[in-house]
């Protein structure tokens, strides 16, 4: 059997058990992993993360659609921010993008380098990342990016919500503390999710960074099939 386990945060992903031929999720609910599904769902040709302002600010230099905030709020030279109802616009489908996401970036570039595929997770494509998964044989990785080096619930919950379904298949095998517990936290939250989520740190510190819209998408279970995968410096869809 395949090992399954859940990473709560950045700094735990060197202490990570599963080293063996495995497959990464990268998951950041809020909200850089559930911006990039949604934008390559909706026609996006490929996102290009950055962790910097400053290179950000370079690659706006060269030409590039430049999406990125500073504490929930669009930066002056950015062509939009980052939540995921920025990039519904018919302007940008085809188009490449660069998108500045500290922490998200932080977690690609952790997991490129020492796992088989890196995949970004979301409420989103939950059903259609479980499926694809199902199809691989690798060991499994469910890393959060967390926040300032902590744990973040939203990440959590999907971890928990992922790791069970992955679970129930029968072709997983896991010792890990930190997936049942987040098995727990997700069989807590999904009985009623939006209610739940009124208690994340996130949303208690940016009140209004999402719309009522982007809010929806992000804990809607299944909006879409596309399964985002990180190649060495940009993001595409999966195709099948």
């Amino acid at each position: 059997m395949k090992e399954i386990e859940v990473v709560l945060s950045m700094p735990l992903f060197h202490h990570r058990m599963v080293r063996k031929r495995s497959i990464t999720v990268v998951i950041d609910i809020l909200r850089s992993t559930t911006s990039i599904i949604g934008a390559l769902d909706y026609g996006v040709k490929s996102i290009i993360p950055v962790s910097s302002h400053v290179e950000a600010e370079v690659m706006k230099a060269d030409g590039y659609i430049l999406a990125a905030e500073e504490e929930g709020v669009k930066i002056s030279f950015a062509d939009y921010g980052i939540s995921v109802d920025e990039f519904w616009k018919e302007e940008l489908i085809g188009k490449e993008i660069v998108f500045n996401t500290p922490n998200g970036t932080k977690a690609f570039r952790l997991t490129r380098e020492e796992t088989e595929q890196v995949l970004i997770g979301g409420f989103p494509n939950l059903s259609a990342l479980t499926k694809y998964i199902l199809k691989q044989n690798n060991n499994v990785l469910l890393v959060c990016a967390g926040s300032n080096n902590m744990p973040s619930l939203e990440d959590q919950i999907f971890a928990g919500a992922l790791a069970q379904k992955l679970m129930e298949s029968g072709l997983y095998e896991s010792n890990c503390d930190s997936l049942h517990s987040s098995i727990d936290v997700w069989n807590t939250a999904k009985k009623d999710i939006f209610q739940y989520i009124k208690k994340l740190s996130h949303r208690k510190k940016y009140p209004n960074v999402l719309s009522e819209k982007a809010l929806q998408y992000t804990f809607t279970l299944d909006a879409c099939s596309t399964i985002p995968v990180l190649h060495f410096n940009h993001i595409t869809a999966l195709k099948p």
